[in-house]
């Protein structure tokens, strides 16, 4: 405007229709003269404002460059334009400390969309995981199989199911004592002794112990409970370089499972989902023709292997209510395939990390053992550094970045770093889910699999002041 102003100023000043009332250029014109020169300014003023604003359009860069003009037409009003008085109250709102993207670990693949996950994996393509023949002479074996007798058990493997109380059985090892229900079956005879002298006291000389109805107690036994194994296998093409790795685990597991009553079943994911390979078992030669089918392929949907996991075990139970769950992934934990709800209408943002999360609190809610094994070879830097097995060097590294951050939780950490939130997949899943995370070399040295997850499943890892300093001590200032 102020440009317009002076352009306006100059004409009006040395027009040429100044000459017609004064004499000398320069000189106001007066009334009639003023009058004329705005009237022939009006058309020039406009065609000069529009070629500059068609000139800043048309710039590169500069002050100016890509300036917006106003649209022709009728103007309507949009939401959030109506004259009014605010009805709802102010309140502070605190800014997350994550920022940016905490969803992904990898970019988006291209080509996911609803017929993506309408698609199941196929697991025809790919390379074997497993040697087939090797496979079919393993399944032809027959002798001692279901005794065990072949097999190197290891002195400390469970082998045959792990010890369940029990309200209502009658056989097997008593436990403990406790006050009957219904109808009496084994009577405790130590512990009715014991509450009868409980009861009365003191024993005076001459009286006889008396035993009431409410003194009696009931033995409690205890039967081994067959463990219900699910192993779900990562196929996806990242797990190349970790296919022997994945095959020496399994075949250490079979070492301490074939031949008792332990079931075991088998889950892959790769592509766009995943698939029950192999229902719950005691038949290895079934699980041999399971692992036979797996080829190394397509993207990682981690989360949905965790679903299907759980889903297989919600079938079990409805078969056997007592049964003890246990799931076991391997995987390079990098998951880049959210489940398919997540890709649905309303649900822009790739979340492939936040739905692993989501399936791992469900796992936890339903009380299932869970034990992550991390196939990849070059994730052992934080063992070295730090000192500790895997799972305490990994949250001893969340605890200290967490101090450094200000965070306030070890999710959030791990969701807040990118480093972590591209390596500490594994330790995630396992710290949601209550569960304890391992190296593969870490698991291959064990002397018994089986019974260090169950022990790890039952005890917490947590990190005192004591580890902080001493780790803190030799860190980089």
């Amino acid at each position: 405007m102020a440009f317009i102003g002076l352009v306006y100023g100059v004409w009006v000043l040395f027009s040429p229709l100044n000459l017609l009332f004064v004499r000398n250029l320069g000189t106001f014109p007066g009334v009639i003269g003023l009058a004329l020169n705005t009237v022939l300014f009006i058309p020039f003023g406009y065609l000069l404002v529009r070629k500059w604003l068609n000139t800043m359009q048309k710039r590169k860069s500069g002050p100016a460059a890509g300036i917006d003009v106003v649209e022709p037409g009728r103007a309507l009003p949009e939401p959030g334009d109506e004259w009014g008085r605010a009805t709802r109250p102010y309140t502070r709102k605190d800014t997350p400390q994550i920022l940016g993207s905490k969803s992904e670990i990898r970019e988006p693949p291209l080509g996911i969309d609803d017929g993506f996950f309408v698609k199941m994996p196929d697991l025809d393509t790919g390379e074997e995981l497993f040697d087939t023949g090797e496979l079919r002479s393993r399944a032809m074996t027959r002798s001692k199989v279901a005794s065990g007798g072949w097999i190197r058990k290891r002195a400390s493997s469970r082998g045959s199911g792990s010890l369940k109380s029990s309200e209502t059985e009658k056989h097997g090892r008593a436990r403990r004592s406790m006050i009957p229900r219904g109808e009496i079956g084994s009577i405790d005879i130590p512990a009715t002794v014991v509450a009868a002298v409980s009861r009365a006291g003191k024993k005076k000389k001459g009286r006889h112990l008396k035993i009431k109805p409410e003194d009696i107690r009931e033995k409690a036994f205890t039967g081994r409970t067959p463990l219900t194994v699910v192993l779900v296998i990562d196929v996806s093409m990242s797990m190349k370089g970790s296919m022997g790795q994945v095959r020496r685990l399994v075949e250490r597991m079979e070492r301490e499972i074939r031949g008792s009553r332990d079931r075991i079943g088998i889950i892959a994911f790769k592509d766009s989902g995943a698939i029950e390979v192999q229902a719950p078992t005691t038949n290895w030669n079934k699980v041999y023709g399971a692992l036979s089918k797996l080829r190394i392929s397509g993207l990682t949907p981690l989360a949905e292997g965790l679903m299907k996991a759980m889903e297989a075990i919600k079938r079990e139970k409805m078969r056997n209510p007592d049964i003890e769950p246990l799931v076991v992934i391997i995987s390079d934990f990098s998951p880049n395939i959210p489940l398919a709800q997540s890709v649905g209408p309303g649900h822009a943002r790739f979340t492939p990390v936040r739905d692993l999360v989501k399936a791992a609190r469900l796992i936890r809610k339903e009380g299932i053992r869970l034990a992550a094994i991390n196939a990849d070879v070059t994730q052992k830097n934080w063992v070295k550094f730090l000192r500790r097995p895997y799972h305490k060097a990994l949250e001893l590294a969340t605890l200290l970045r967490m101090r450094k951050e200000g965070y306030h939780d070890s999710v959030e950490t791990i969701l807040g770093v990118p480093e972590f939130r591209k390596t500490f997949g594994a330790y995630l899943i396992a710290r949601v889910a209550g569960g304890r995370c391992y190296l593969s070399q870490e698991v291959l040295a064990m002397e018994s699999v089986i019974g260090e997850f169950l022990k790890a499943s039952t005890s917490r890892v947590r990190m005192c002041e004591e580890d902080l300093k001493q780790v803190e001590a030799y860190l980089p200032k």
